[in-house]
């Protein structure tokens, strides 16, 4: 049987290439693609440092832009030697919760059956050298030859959640909007918020570097903790992975408004109940339904209308055990793919 390499979680900042069997289409609706560019998700940097109940070993990595290698005979909208981004969970596109644009809840999979983690069963990581994709007319949205992959490395998961939350409540009127942040989905939320037109964009970091890439993207940067002082808010996005931080942004609102959490939390939060009462306030905490915001979202980075490039830092696909193990921005491993030097940081960047 043929074997090819995975990138496996061992234990805390543990990471090792593993062999094992080459995946083989098992449906009409599959593909089998090769990984040319990948990340980490926000969420996995609790993961490498074992402060989440996800136990190893399991296959890491579920942000990445990939080539069709092989497709079944019933998918309709990639062809092999197709770029293609890669949905971050599970999705058939066709069920109820789906057709709703839930698709972080489909119903035609374990519930929360997603890329590397063994959330859902064990579907594989966008660190594989070859990965199984269901559903992949559903799943595979085709990236335009003049997009390297490098730059779309987080179009099916971090960097579309951007254009989800954003184009939702710009949409509904949240105009005013404050990101507490700590690493790169905060940054991609400012980077959509600015683009679709936000009046007023408020980016809380203690981090003067990532404070920095805010203002690039349009925000006003500040350092934390967050406070009324910065102003009140018609949104507020917690991307800070802080309890006490969500707590003070939830008294940032206005009447009415609305709290975003992205997650980071393993354990029970408290909230100023009788506050947000008083004040109206809707807390929402919830995985990111990204399926049908990853074609905005790749349109988005080839019209230039945002730049995640902007925070890359370029690492060679065969260092990735090594890298992922310490901490850093947005880590984007590749095998070779070429990156305008007017568009990227150099690799050699620390």
């Amino acid at each position: 049987m043929t074997k090819v390499r995975s990138l496996r979680f061992i234990a805390p900042r543990r990471l090792e290439w593993h062999e094992v069997p080459a995946p083989r289409l098992q449906g009409a609706h599959d593909a089998i693609v090769e990984p040319v560019a990948a990340s980490v998700c926000d969420i996995d940097r609790p993961v490498l440092a074992g402060e989440t109940p996800f136990a190893g070993p399991f296959a890491i990595g579920h942000e990445g832009v990939a080539r069709v290698v092989e497709v079944g005979d019933q998918v309709s909208t990639v062809v092999p030697g197709q770029l293609v981004a890669v949905a971050w969970h599970i999705a058939c596109g066709t069920c109820g919760p789906c057709l709703a644009g839930l698709t972080a809840h489909c119903e035609s999979v374990p519930p929360q059956a997603m890329f590397g983690l063994p959330a859902g069963g064990e579907w594989g990581g966008l660190f594989d050298d070859l990965l199984r994709v269901p559903y992949a007319d559903a799943m595979l949205t085709p990236v335009p030859s003049g997009v390297d992959p490098v730059v779309a490395v987080s179009a099916g998961d971090n960097l579309s959640l951007g254009h989800e939350i954003m184009s939702k409540h710009l949409s509904q009127g949240r105009r005013r909007i404050a990101v507490l942040g700590w690493q790169a989905v905060g940054l991609y939320q400012v980077a959509f918020a600015t683009a679709l037109g936000a009046d007023d964009v408020l980016y809380v970091d203690d981090d003067p570097a990532h404070r920095a890439l805010a203002e690039l993207y349009g925000a006003r940067a500040v350092e934390g903790p967050p406070s009324r002082d910065h102003g009140r808010f018609d949104l507020v996005v917690d991307a800070s992975f802080r309890e006490p931080w969500l707590r003070r942004g939830i008294r940032m609102l206005e009447p009415e408004g609305v709290v975003e959490c992205l997650g980071g939390y393993f354990g029970d939060v408290a909230v100023p109940a009788f506050a947000m009462y008083a004040n109206g306030v809707t807390l929402r905490i919830g995985r990111a339904n990204t399926g049908p915001h990853v074609a905005p979202t790749v349109a988005a980075i080839a019209s230039g209308a945002v730049a995640p490039e902007l925070i890359n830092h370029l690492v060679a696909w065969d260092d990735a055990p090594a890298a992922l193990a310490e901490p850093g921005l947005k880590p984007v491993f590749h095998k070779g793919t070429t990156v305008p030097a007017s568009r990227r940081n150099q690799e050699e960047q620390p």
